[in-house]
């Protein structure tokens, strides 16, 4: 078995693009981040790129400081050996960035079970999620309204609706400085790589959605918020099946997206616009306090 490193996210893309199209869907969040990698986003602290080889290609870990590693989706079993030689490069490569995984639903389970064996940190399971993708929208219809681009003159609206964004999915408050830096990366990237899309209604901004991370055949619809007093009106709806489908008019094939399984009221809302469940995917938190036997 060999754990190989990677500082240039071209090289690990072109090693590791066999492996992630196998599951494109499963994948595609790793395979957008790469993308993003590639064009220069998330680079405030080295990435951590690697993989690991037992006579062939087994997985493929990324991690972008302070986000969880990202496993790629596997379905061959995989030994508690090799496993456990993983988390343990991850902890001394990272270090205190490694603050947790996310990844298909029964390998973040079995990695979970050997960090609490291998050290004495814990690990939480922080959201339980579900990715969808679409392939045809179907249309909302009796929401008044129309779907435009962001811009910069909405900064201000959009930087309080990220905030309460990260307070619902995400729990806590937030950093105002690493809100910012979101909100601008959808200001600053390429339209074929990021953007962000509102739902006006009368000149009013009553939600949005973004997408990002484009793979070979679909990008990645994320960011979807409607303010508390504008809920249950269909606007996010709407908004979401808009910019699938605008999405699919450039030449997209799919359309994915991630929902939280203890929100039923998106994954309904997601379903009736076309969007098909395709695997579950777990997050987990790991408290690091220093491998047993270190």
């Amino acid at each position: 078995m060999k754990i190989l490193h990677f500082t240039d996210p071209i090289e690990f893309q072109n090693r590791t693009r066999e492996l992630l199209l196998e599951n494109e869907t499963e994948n595609n969040l790793p395979l957008g981040i790469l993308t993003s990698l590639v064009a220069g986003e998330f680079l405030e602290k080295p990435p951590y790129l690697s993989l690991v080889e037992e006579g062939e290609l087994r997985l493929a870990m990324i991690c972008t400081p302070p986000y969880p590693v990202l496993f790629t989706y596997h379905v061959s079993p995989i030994s508690t050996k090799l496993l456990e030689a993983v988390l343990a490069d991850l902890a001394e490569k990272l270090g205190e960035n490694f603050t947790g995984i996310t990844g298909n639903k029964t390998l973040t389970a079995e990695l979970a079970r050997i960090w609490q064996d291998i050290s004495p940190g814990e690990a939480e399971l922080k959201m339980a999620m579900r990715i969808y993708r679409l392939d045809q929208v179907d249309p909302v219809s009796g929401v008044p309204g129309r779907l435009r681009s962001a811009e910069y003159r909405d900064k201000a609206l959009l930087l309080e609706w990220f905030t309460n964004f990260h307070r619902d999915s995400l729990g806590g408050e937030p950093d105002p400085g690493r809100v910012e830096k979101q909100v601008d990366r959808y200001f600053n990237a390429s339209p074929g790589q990021r953007g962000l899309m509102l739902w006006e209604v009368q000149g009013q901004l009553v939600s949005m959605a973004g997408y990002s991370g484009p793979t070979p055949n679909g990008i990645r619809i994320g960011a979807v918020f409607t303010p508390r007093e504008l809920r249950k009106k269909g606007f996010a709806s709407a908004c979401t099946a808009g910019l699938s489908q605008a999405l699919l008019n450039r030449g997209f094939k799919h359309c994915f997206l991630f929902t939280d399984l203890l929100n039923p009221i998106s994954n309904h809302i997601y379903q009736q616009i076309g969007y098909k469940p395709v695997c579950d995917v777990d997050q987990y938190q790991f408290i690091r306090k220093g491998l047993k036997g270190s």
